[in-house]
């Protein structure tokens, strides 16, 4: 018996974590390109549509609870003292995650092609 409730827990914390993500998610667009204004480095473009796939919405905009509050990513990072410099907080995000899942660009120039 304490078994079947167990997995009945877990189905529905997985129901829960995939209706909360479709409900940020919305349609997310299907491309994404990050250029902060002065940047010296070329722009960083990646499939939106396909990182959507592979993770929860609050990876990466990890403050909004909803669809409406989805921020872009400089609106926080370069001008929140408390937020993580935007090269920071995109090195360690997402070289951290392709490194963990042995997936993605890792170096300068396979994200920042010239």
């Amino acid at each position: 018996m304490n078994r079947k409730l167990t997995i009945v827990a877990i189905a529905v914390a997985v129901a829960m974590a995939f209706a909360v993500s479709m409900a940020i998610a919305g349609d997310p667009p299907d491309q994404i390109t990050i250029k902060k204004s002065g940047d010296k480095q070329p722009a960083v473009t990646f499939s939106h549509k396909v990182h959507s796939e592979l993770t929860e919405c609050v990876t990466c905009h990890h403050e909004a609870k909803t669809k409406e509050e989805i921020k872009g990513c400089f609106e926080c990072h370069g001008t929140d003292a408390a937020a993580p410099a935007p090269k920071d907080a995109f090195h360690d995000q997402c070289i951290g995650c392709h490194k963990e899942q042995a997936k993605g660009p890792t170096k300068c120039k396979e994200c920042h092609p010239k």
